[in-house]
Parts: C-alpha cells; sequence; structure tokens
C-alpha cells in the first residue's frame, strides 16, 4: 500500500490537536507527519511521525528533506501578542515561521494547503492581529498550492493547555456564552472540535481533487454551518 502522508504545523495547540485526532482517523491518510518543539503524546501513534526539534529556523530544511513528502499540509501554527512578547516577536512566529514552513511543505510536493487563520483577517487592518493574519493569507495564496483552503474562524471554544492572555481568556468566555443563540453573528463562536473536523475534511477533499476553487476562503458564519452538516454525516 502507497503513503499517503499529511503533514500537520501545529499539532500541540487548541485547534491542532483536533487535527491530529481527527487526522488519526482519516481513511485518505495513513501517515501523519508533525513538527514539534517537544515531543507530543500523540507520538507514539503507530501512524505518527513525530519531529521534535526546538530550533524553528531548522524546520524549513526539515520539511524539504522529509523522507515521504507529505500530500497535504495544515497549519494552525499560531501565538498572540500577549505571548510572543512583543510586536516583532508575534510576527516572526505567527506569520514568519508559518509561511516559511508552507513554503517547504509546497516545495516537498503537498499539493493541498489547509490554513487556519481568523475571522477578520485583512492585510489592511490596522490591528496587529489582523493586519498579520491577513498578511499571511496572502502570502500563502501566492505560494499557489493546487488547493488552498483558508479557514476563518470566530471566536474559539476549547480547553487552553497554556495562558494565551487575558484578551484571550475573555474572548472564549464571550463565546461560550453566545454560541449557538441570538448572539451568535456576533462571534460566530465554534468548537476547536469542528475546525479540527473541517481541516481534515478540506485536506481529503484536495486530495481527491473534489474541489470547485483553486483559492477557497471560509468565513466563520460557513464554518459554524459547516461544522452542522458533518454532525449529521
Amino acid at each position: 500500500m502507497s503513503t499517503t502522508p499529511l503533514f500537520i504545523l501545529g499539532s500541540t495547540g487548541l485547534v491542532g490537536e483536533q487535527v491530529v485526532k481527527y487526522g488519526l482517523t482519516s481513511k485518505d491518510f495513513n501517515k501523519i507527519i508533525t513538527l514539534t518543539r517537544s515531543k507530543p503524546d500523540f507520538a507514539t501513534n503507530e501512524k505518527v511521525e513525530s519531529i521534535v526539534n526546538t530550533t524553528t529556523s531548522e524546520w524549513p530544511k526539515l520539511i524539504t528533506s522529509l523522507q515521504t513528502p507529505p500530500k497535504a499540509y495544515i497549519s494552525s501554527f499560531g501565538t498572540t501578542r500577549a505571548k510572543a512578547g512583543s510586536a516583532e516577536n508575534f510576527k516572526k512566529i505567527d506569520y514568519g515561521i508559518n509561511y516559511e514552513c508552507a513554503k517547504a511543505a509546497k516545495e516537498a510536493g503537498a499539493t493541498t494547503c489547509v490554513l487556519v487563520s481568523a475571522m477578520g483577517a485583512d492585510s489592511k487592518s490596522p490591528f496587529l492581529y489582523m493586519k498579520t493574519k491577513g498578511e499571511l493569507e496572502n502570502a500563502i495564496k501566492d505560494l499557489n498550492f493546487d488547493y488552498t483552503i483558508i479557514l476563518r474562524p470566530g471566536v474559539l471554544v476549547g480547553n487552553r493547555k497554556t495562558d494565551h492572555g487575558w484578551g484571550n481568556s475573555i474572548a472564549m468566555t464571550v463565546g461560550r456564552w453566545t454560541k449557538g443563540n441570538w448572539l451568535s453573528p456576533l462571534t460566530r463562536a465554534i468548537d476547536v472540535n469542528d475546525v479540527g473536523k473541517i481541516a481534515i475534511d478540506f485536506a481529503e477533499r484536495g486530495l481527491k481533487q473534489d474541489l470547485r476553487e483553486n483559492v477557497l476562503i471560509v468565513s466563520g458564519a460557513e464554518l459554524c454551518e459547516l461544522a452542522e452538516d458533518l454532525k449529521v454525516v
């Protein structure tokens, strides 16, 4: 049986853990490749090739030199301004590492890219977080994968292992309050479990060439609808 690898960046984060969970149950990908700073809990799974390297500047080279190049690439990698410590560090992480690793995945042979971005991402935004997300989206689109899928979830609802700042905590609390009720359009809150499931679904569809558009941007509202659709399937 031929190997069909999926590469996941940000595999230990809030969304990334869910991406890995659904990737492990995928019938289309029989190998999951992850790259992390420390050994993840799922590293013992026989379906996983876990690469651990604390030097993020070396990550792109590790991706391009993979013995079994990925067919698809999913990134839910990111941070916050509070956790990064400065605006400069935030951009180096959220844009720099993300872009260089996506570029390396394309060079390695990945044909589908799924990027978990954020609702409101806009390269012209006056706000650092949204501006950086928008700039990253534009740069990823310019890499010209066969299929580029950008997910723009609203407020993420889940349980973080580490503190990402008081602003993030407040947003998640508000997201829980508004999810599924008449206030939902304000936050488009969505469970991280659903984002992970949707990311894998799009990666599988890209693998099968079952997408009509080469570049697809999925809004917060559309993600909420997709989450309900996938629960029915």
